[in-house]
């Protein structure tokens, strides 16, 4: 014999679970864009650390190299 409480008690549970499927789906784009988030902030991370080392490279030149443009010309010009 069925009454009618069952149906309600029935009814009252399908939007709970539909809750928490919207919930989970919610919870697992939020992860999805974490992981991104963190890959690309590493990624940048190591690109700035590259960038650093060719900057202090660039203004702290090793003894052997040049320190002017004008020393390094292999055609010097003519002493008249």
């Amino acid at each position: 014999m069925k009454t009618h409480f069952a149906n309600l008690r029935r009814s009252r549970r399908s939007p709970g679970g539909s809750a928490v499927v919207v919930l989970l789906a919610l919870l697992s784009v939020m992860l999805v864009l974490i992981v991104a988030n963190t890959a690309t902030l590493n990624r940048l991370t190591q690109e700035v650390k590259g960038m650093e080392k060719r900057q202090i490279q660039r203004l702290n030149p090793t003894p052997n190299s040049p320190t002017r443009p004008s020393q390094s010309a292999t055609n010097q010009p003519a002493v008249r």
